[in-house]
C-alpha cells in the first residue's frame, strides 16, 4: 500500500501520565521502527529533520543501520533550544522499570549528542544543527527554551531506496518526558508525485545547516539569514523554510485557495487555532510594500461556514473572551499563545452556523480535510506559521533589552496532500474517537 496511517493516544496505555522512556508515541516509534525493520536491505540513506532528538531507543536503532553501511542524517535543534526545566522520572513501557534520577529534556538530548561529537565508531551518522532562530517583534516575551525560538519545528523523513522512496511525517516529537498525547503519522511509499520535493528540501536542508562536529556552541541572534530559493512546491505538498523565498506567504494563499474550494465539509485540526485577523508588517519585507491585516486560513473557514459548507473544529487550546467565559465557569483551558488573535476567531466563529468546535486537552495531531481530500500537516495554524519576512531587524528587545535580532521571519514546515478514500476513513474514525472521548468538551 503506498500511503498508511497511524494514530497514538493516551487510551492506548494503563498509565495515561507516564513518562516513558520510549518517548511520547511509544505506538508510533514502534510502527516508525518496523517500516524501517522491513525495507531495510534496500534502504540506502535516512534523512530525518525532527525538532527534537532525544529518544534513545530510535538512537540507537539508528546506530545500528549506519554500522550495516545505511547512511544516517538526522537534522535538530541545537542543544539550547531543549528544555531543561520540570525533570521527571522515566518509565520503561516494557520491563516497568523507573529510572532512580529524574530527568529533562535537555540532559536527555546531551547525551545523545555528547555521544555523537566524540564518537568516531559511526562514520555514516550524521548529526546536523539547523540553527536559524526566527522573531518579528520587539515586543516578543523571552522564550521557554533559549531567548528566542528555533524555526526548525517539522517532523518528517525522506528515506531513499535502491528503488523508491519513504516518506514520513508526523505531528510527534518522539520525545522522550513528553506525555503521551493524541499524534498521528503518515508514511507515503514509493509515490513519485512527492519525491523531488522532499529530495531537494533535504538537500537544502543539510546544505544550511552545521555538523555537530563544526557546530559552535553559541547563540547568535545577529545572523539568521541565508540565500534566497525559488523553491517550486509540488500540487502533491508544501513546504516552508527560511531559505525558501516568499514561502510561507504563498503557504497561506495555497490553503486558503483549498480552503474556499470546499463543497460540503471542512474539518481542521491542530494544538493551536488563531491564524485570523493577525498583522503583516510590510517594514521587514524586501519586496512587499504595504503592510495589511490578514484575515487568514480561518477567515476563510468562517467564511466557508456562511456559504452551508459544515466546519468541525478541533484543538487542544482555547481562550473565551470575558464575555463568554461565564460559560465555561470551572473549565480550566489551556490557553494558546495568540490569545487575542483566537478569540476575535471564535467571537465570529461563535455566530456562525454549520459549525461544530471540540478541545481536548491531550491533542497534537495537525490536519485539514476538504470533502475529501487530507491535507496532513507539521505545522499549527497560528499567524506565525503564514508569515515571511525576510529583513528583520530589531536592535533592542522590550522584555531583554541586552537582545538583539536580525534575520529572516520563517517556520520550517510541511504538508502533503492525499486523496485516498482509505487513509480519509481512518482520519475520520480518529477525529469520532477524539469527539467522543469523555475529557473532550464540546464548547459549539
Amino acid at each position: 500500500m503506498p500511503f498508511k496511517a497511524f494514530f497514538d493516544g493516551p487510551n492506548n496505555y494503563k498509565k495515561r501520565f507516564c513518562f516513558y522512556e520510549q518517548g511520547g508515541s511509544p505506538f508510533l516509534l514502534e510502527k516508525f521502527i518496523a517500516i524501517l525493520e522491513a525495507q531495510k536491505e534496500d534502504i540506502e540513506e535516512i534523512n530525518m529533520s525532527w525538532y527534537l532528538y532525544n529518544n534513545r531507543f530510535l538512537h540507537d536503532y539508528l546506530k545500528a543501520l549506519s554500522k550495516n553501511g545505511i547512511k544516517v542524517n538526522v537534522i535538530t535543534i541545537p542543544l539550547e533550544g531543549y528544555d531543561h526545566s520540570k525533570p521527571q522520572v522515566l518509565e520503561d513501557l516494557i520491563t516497568g522499570e523507573r529510572r532512580k534520577k529524574s530527568v529533562t529534556k535537555y540532559d536527555l538530548a546531551k547525551d545523545i549528542f555528547a555521544e555523537m561529537y566524540h564518537s568516531k565508531a559511526y562514520p555514516n551518522f550524521n548529526i546536523y544543527f539547523f540553527p536559524h532562530l526566527y522573531v518579528r517583534s520587539p515586543l516578543v516575551n523571552k522564550f521557554s527554551r533559549g531567548a528566542l525560538p528555533y524555526s526548525l519545528h517539522v517532523k518528517s523523513a525522506y528515506i531513499k531506496k535502491k528503488t523508491g522512496s519513504i516518506i514520513v511525517l508526523s505531528s510527534s516529537n518522539l520525545a522522550v518526558r513528553d506525555l503521551v498525547k493524541y499524534e498521528s503519522m503518515i508514511c507515503i511509499q514509493d509515490e513519485t508525485a512527492y519525491e523531488d520535493a522532499f529530495q531537494s528540501f533535504y538537500s537544502d536542508l543539510i546544505r544550511n545547516s552545521i555538523t555537530i562536529k563544526d557546530y559552535k556552541k553559541s547563540y547568535n541572534t545577529i545572523c539568521n539569514t541565508f540565500e534566497a530559493i525559488d523553491f517550486k512546491n509540488a500540487d502533491s505538498s508544501f513546504i516552508t523554510a527560511p531559505f525558501y523565498k516568499n514561502s510561507a506567504n504563498l503557504l497561506d494563499k495555497t490553503l486558503t485557495d483549498y480552503i474556499r474550494s470546499a463543497k460540503e465539509r471542512i474539518i481542521i485540526c491542530a494544538q493551536h487555532l488563531a491564524a485570523f485577523n493577525y498583522e503583516f508588517n510590510a517594514k521587514y519585507h524586501s519586496t512587499i510594500t504595504e503592510s495589511e491585516t490578514r484575515q487568514g486560513i480561518l477567515g476563510a473557514v468562517i467564511a466557508m461556514a456562511n456559504k452551508g459548507v459544515h466546519v468541525t473544529c478541533l484543538s487542544q487550546t482555547f481562550a473565551p473572551s470575558a464575555d463568554e467565559a461565564k460559560n465555561f465557569e470551572g473549565i480550566a483551558f489551556r490557553k494558546p499563545l495568540n490569545t487575542n488573535n483566537f478569540q476575535q476567531f471564535y467571537a465570529q466563529l461563535a455566530l456562525t452556523e454549520n459549525v461544530e468546535y471540540f478541545v481536548n486537552e491531550h491533542l497534537h495531531s495537525k490536519f485539514i480535510i476538504i470533502d475529501n481530500k487530507l491535507i496532513y500537516c507539521t505545522y499549527n495554524f497560528t499567524p506565525t506559521q503564514f508569515i515571511y519576512l525576510d529583513k528583520v531587524k530589531i536592535s533592542r528587545f522590550k522584555n531583554m533589552p541586552d537582545l538583539s535580532y536580525e534575520g529572516i521571519h520563517c517556520e520550517v514546515g510541511m504538508h502533503v496532500i492525499i486523496e485516498n478514500e482509505r487513509i480519509l476513513k481512518l482520519f475520520e474514525e480518529h477525529i469520532a474517537m477524539i469527539k467522543n472521548e469523555s475529557d473532550t468538551i464540546q464548547v459549539k
